[in-house]
């Protein structure tokens, strides 16, 4: 006979209680450890890859998958100057409508056309690198598989664990671009409604003309604050994104634990997201022929850890995609039902995430996010003081909540 003490009893049952649910703790040991500047191209970086490859090795999964690609600054080098001539296009606009309608229209063509070059740099399914390849760099995806016993459906949890700073924090940046992107429309649009008219009936357009002018200054002004809000390394991104990073791989641990019938998991962490949503880019071209679009939902963790409101973004850009219903359905309900608060919120522009590439090979995707801490986003103060454990857990909680309906689904 073999006799089990009370201490083995306790740590047993000890060993059942910490697999029933996901460790908050572990999360936030992870987080603190990955809390330090981690630009791509920068000695972070090389740290924080080592990181993530040691944690995900105590999980024993077998095979971490590394995938290299290149990447590079050219997106916001390119950002800095590109509302230079935005700007001088529009100023060109208003003095062509005291000349000649017909040449304000050419002038409106001329900038849709930059501003489509803009806005397409951000759509773009490629990573644009630069002439000198010593001012590209190679950095890493890295994930690791959990195949279930009837292999229905994917749920993929990304997070990328990149960082940067930069001069003006994410709100001040957002407002910037807002304003821009209203400003540039309406005035666009006045001056072809104006334009048509006034070649149909011609009128004194002085005063109509010397207004627009001072508003296309306004906004040429404004516009060009962005050349300012240079890319540095001065931010800890404890919240954007290594919260993120220990969700993702303490879900690896807990499933592992705690396996699905019918839903493969893939835990990936993304690398170049800051700079031009680069990992996501790679990752989606390397696989997207052998992912079922129908069964694969793509979950991505961006700015989480606030204690706070839950945001769920299932729509964004001009003109607005939605990129998820289901996964809409699915997590409110789970919000309800867990008591945790969730707003469900349209991004028009401003901010990017890795979600949306996926989104634009057809991919059902969406972006769980968290308050309070978005002002500090790209600054010195993005540490440890914006995670807290009570935001940790309800990201945990809603993400279990939500596979396990999307299993339960599948095994009807």
């Amino acid at each position: 006979m073999i006799l089990i003490s009370k201490m083995n009893i306790q740590e047993i049952n000890s060993k059942k209680e910490a697999n029933s649910k996901p460790n908050v703790e572990n999360v936030y040991r992870i987080t603190k450890r990955l809390a330090f500047p981690r630009l791509i191209g920068s000695k972070g970086e090389k740290e924080a890859i080592q990181i993530i490859l040691n944690e995900l090795k105590k999980l024993e999964y077998g095979e971490i998958h590394r995938e290299p690609f290149k990447t590079s600054f050219y997106n916001w080098i390119f950002l800095r100057y590109a509302f230079i001539p935005i700007g001088i296009g529009l100023i060109l606009l208003a003095v062509s409508f005291f000349i000649n309608s017909w040449l304000t229209l050419v002038f409106i063509a001329l900038n849709v056309y930059i501003a489509s070059k803009v806005l397409g740099l951000a759509t773009t399914d490629k990573i644009t690198l630069l002439k000198n390849e010593d001012k590209n760099y190679e950095t890493e995806n890295i994930y690791i598989k959990l195949k279930s016993a009837n292999s229905k459906g994917k749920v993929i949890f990304m997070g990328h664990w990149d960082s940067k700073s930069q001069t003006f924090p994410s709100t001040i940046r957002i407002i910037i671009l807002l304003i821009t992107l209203a400003g540039y429309l309406i005035i666009l649009l006045l001056y072809f409604i104006l334009a048509i008219i006034e070649l149909i009936f011609p009128f004194n357009n002085f005063i109509i003309g010397s207004v627009l002018l001072y508003f296309s200054i306004i906004i040429a002004i404004i516009a060009n604050l962005n050349y300012f809000n240079k890319t540095g390394n001065n931010s800890p991104g404890a919240y954007d994104n290594a919260a993120a990073v220990g969700v993702i791989i303490e879900l690896a641990r807990y499933f592992k634990q705690n396996p699905l019938e019918n839903i493969d998991l893939i835990y990936l962490c993304t690398s170049s997201e800051e700079l031009n949503l680069g990992g996501a880019k790679s990752f989606i071209q390397n696989h997207k022929y052998e992912l079922d679009k129908k069964k694969t939902f793509f979950i991505n963790l961006d700015l989480v850890g606030g204690h706070e409101l839950i945001r769920l973004i299932t729509s964004y850009g001009v003109p607005r995609k939605t990129s998820s219903k289901k996964l809409k359905k699915l997590i409110l309900e789970s919000g309800a039902r867990l008591n945790i608060k969730i707003k469900d919120i349209y991004l028009p522009t401003g901010a990017w995430s890795d979600y949306m590439p996926i989104v634009q090979e057809g991919f059902e995707a969406c972006w769980i996010s968290s308050q309070p801490g978005l002002k500090y986003v790209h600054t010195k103060k993005d540490n440890m003081n914006l995670v807290s454990k009570e935001g940790i857990s309800n990201i945990l909680l809603l993400c279990e909540d939500v596979v396990n309906k999307i299993n339960d689904e599948l095994n009807l």
